[in-house]
């Protein structure tokens, strides 16, 4: 099981069998954050979104688990997204 976090939204659980789908939408991402392309980023990010709420359960509120993933809100601009892994790198 993966658990991923939207940031200001709640945490999801996904199957493992969409693991490698979830890796390459993150990896696509992160390249666009790296080139610095607002347009490529939130389409990225605005896919990804879609997908671990399409594919996945969200946990109930008063479940806290850790989370594999922590995923931008679809409000969260390139810069503060970039600024926020500064913060806290992997």
């Amino acid at each position: 099981m993966i658990v991923a976090r939207i940031l200001d939204e709640g945490q999801f659980t996904l199957d493992d069998d969409v693991r490698a789908e979830l890796l390459s939408r993150d990896t696509r991402l992160l390249a666009a954050l790296e080139a610095d392309d607002q347009d490529v980023y939130a389409a990225e990010l605005e896919g990804l979104l879609e997908f671990v709420r399409t594919n996945g359960s969200e946990l109930a509120l008063d479940v806290i688990t850790p989370s594999e993933f922590v995923l931008p809100n679809s409000d969260m601009p390139l810069g503060a997204v970039r600024a926020l892994l500064a913060d806290h790198p992997a």
